[in-house]
Protein backbone atom coordinates (compact mmCIF):
# COMPACT_ATOMS: atom_id res chain seq x y z
CA UNK A 1 0.00 0.00 0.00
CA UNK A 2 1.13 3.42 -0.74
CA UNK A 3 0.13 6.62 0.93
CA UNK A 4 -0.54 9.55 -1.69
CA UNK A 5 -1.66 13.38 -1.75
CA UNK A 6 -5.05 12.79 -2.63
CA UNK A 7 -4.81 15.72 -5.27
CA UNK A 8 -2.02 13.46 -7.57
CA UNK A 9 -3.17 10.88 -10.00
CA UNK A 10 -3.12 7.35 -8.94
CA UNK A 11 -0.60 5.17 -10.81
CA UNK A 12 -1.15 1.83 -9.04
CA UNK A 13 -3.47 -1.03 -9.28
CA UNK A 14 -4.49 0.35 -5.57
CA UNK A 15 -3.27 3.58 -4.06
CA UNK A 16 -4.75 4.96 -0.86
CA UNK A 17 -4.61 8.49 0.10
CA UNK A 18 -4.99 10.02 3.65
CA UNK A 19 -7.02 13.48 3.85
CA UNK A 20 -7.62 15.71 6.84
CA UNK A 21 -11.06 14.95 8.37
CA UNK A 22 -13.73 18.01 7.31
CA UNK A 23 -15.95 19.70 10.08
CA UNK A 24 -18.70 17.78 11.00
CA UNK A 25 -21.21 20.32 9.22
CA UNK A 26 -19.78 19.43 6.09
CA UNK A 27 -21.21 15.79 6.44
CA UNK A 28 -18.77 12.34 7.49
CA UNK A 29 -15.49 12.94 7.07
CA UNK A 30 -13.15 10.91 4.87
CA UNK A 31 -10.96 8.36 6.28
CA UNK A 32 -9.27 7.57 3.16
CA UNK A 33 -9.34 7.16 -0.81
CA UNK A 34 -8.25 4.09 -2.57
CA UNK A 35 -7.53 3.79 -6.44
CA UNK A 36 -8.65 0.52 -8.37
CA UNK A 37 -8.37 -0.76 -11.55
CA UNK A 38 -9.81 -4.41 -10.80
CA UNK A 39 -13.70 -4.18 -9.79
CA UNK A 40 -12.98 -7.41 -7.75
CA UNK A 41 -10.99 -5.40 -4.98
CA UNK A 42 -13.26 -2.58 -5.06
CA UNK A 43 -15.71 -4.77 -4.09
CA UNK A 44 -14.27 -6.05 -1.44
CA UNK A 45 -13.25 -2.12 0.49
CA UNK A 46 -17.64 -2.03 -0.37
CA UNK A 47 -18.47 -4.86 1.59
CA UNK A 48 -16.03 -4.00 4.60
CA UNK A 49 -17.46 -0.80 4.66
CA UNK A 50 -20.60 -2.33 5.06
CA UNK A 51 -19.64 -4.76 7.54
CA UNK A 52 -17.86 -1.79 9.77
CA UNK A 53 -21.24 0.38 9.00
CA UNK A 54 -19.20 2.58 7.50
CA UNK A 55 -20.20 4.94 4.28
CA UNK A 56 -18.66 4.98 1.11
CA UNK A 57 -18.54 6.70 -2.21
CA UNK A 58 -17.21 5.36 -5.67
CA UNK A 59 -16.56 6.97 -8.99
CA UNK A 60 -15.48 5.69 -11.93
CA UNK A 61 -13.77 7.17 -15.18
CA UNK A 62 -11.96 5.92 -17.89
CA UNK A 63 -8.45 6.54 -18.50
CA UNK A 64 -6.62 6.96 -21.89
CA UNK A 65 -4.14 4.33 -22.25
CA UNK A 66 -0.37 5.12 -22.05
CA UNK A 67 1.22 3.30 -24.92
CA UNK A 68 0.02 0.26 -27.40
CA UNK A 69 -3.78 0.10 -27.01
CA UNK A 70 -6.04 2.26 -28.03
CA UNK A 71 -8.82 0.78 -25.83
CA UNK A 72 -8.87 3.20 -22.08
CA UNK A 73 -9.51 1.65 -18.86
CA UNK A 74 -11.92 1.80 -16.52
CA UNK A 75 -10.66 2.80 -12.95
CA UNK A 76 -12.30 3.58 -9.49
CA UNK A 77 -11.52 6.03 -6.73
CA UNK A 78 -13.45 4.48 -3.37
CA UNK A 79 -13.81 7.28 -0.93
CA UNK A 80 -14.08 5.31 2.87
CA UNK A 81 -16.63 7.94 4.68
CA UNK A 82 -16.61 7.75 8.63
CA UNK A 83 -20.18 7.72 8.86
CA UNK A 84 -23.21 6.70 6.48
CA UNK A 85 -24.16 9.82 4.50
CA UNK A 86 -27.74 11.24 4.85
CA UNK A 87 -29.91 10.53 1.79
Amino acid sequence: MTVDIAAETPEADAEETFEPAGDAADGPSIIYTAYFTAAEELVEHIRAADVLNLGFRVESYLVAPEEGSDTPQIEFEFTLLSELPER
